[in-house]
């Protein structure tokens, strides 16, 4: 683990300067406040913070075992490959169910599959998950969301 994570502290803190210094280029403040190059910035600077504890971290860890696996057994990938496709289902099918009904389904998916809550707890989830989103983006800050052909 303590390779990956050095690889991982690595692209993480050169990601977050490219997003810093790419922020550099949005104004920092507006008329009433932060600008749009405000969370960016800091977002990246809280990024390579967390990066730089990571590598850290990992280079005072003792070297394992060369026995070692990274996972135990491949069904630990399984939950992975399951999240990541259903992710990519989602992106295919969102213009088409709308926003309410693609994100319950993906919700109950990922709660009832890859979680395996039960299914009454899933769905009740994925029901307040759509509906309190869809309030907030939706209602309160009046962003259009992909609708169905039913309108919703």
């Amino acid at each position: 683990m303590r390779r990956g994570d050095q690889v991982t502290g690595i692209i993480l803190l050169v990601f977050s300067l490219t997003l810093m210094e790419g922020s550099r280029r949005l104004p920092p403040s507006a008329t009433f406040g932060p600008g749009a190059g405000f969370l960016p910035f800091w977002l990246g600077a809280l990024m390579a913070v967390l990066s730089i504890l990571l590598l850290v971290k990992a280079c005072l860890q003792p070297v394992a075992s060369a026995d070692t696996a990274l996972f135990p057994n491949r069904r630990v990938l399984i939950p992975v490959g399951a999240t990541i496709g259903s992710l990519a289902a989602y992106i295919l099918v969102l213009d088409r169910l709308g926003f309410l009904l693609g994100t319950g389904l993906l919700t109950a998916f990922l709660l009832g599959v890859v979680e395996r809550e039960k299914w009454p707890t899933a769905v009740l989830v994925a029901v307040l998950n759509s509906v309190g989103l869809y309030v907030v983006f939706h209602v309160l800050l009046g962003v259009s969301l992909p609708k169905n052909v039913l309108g919703f």
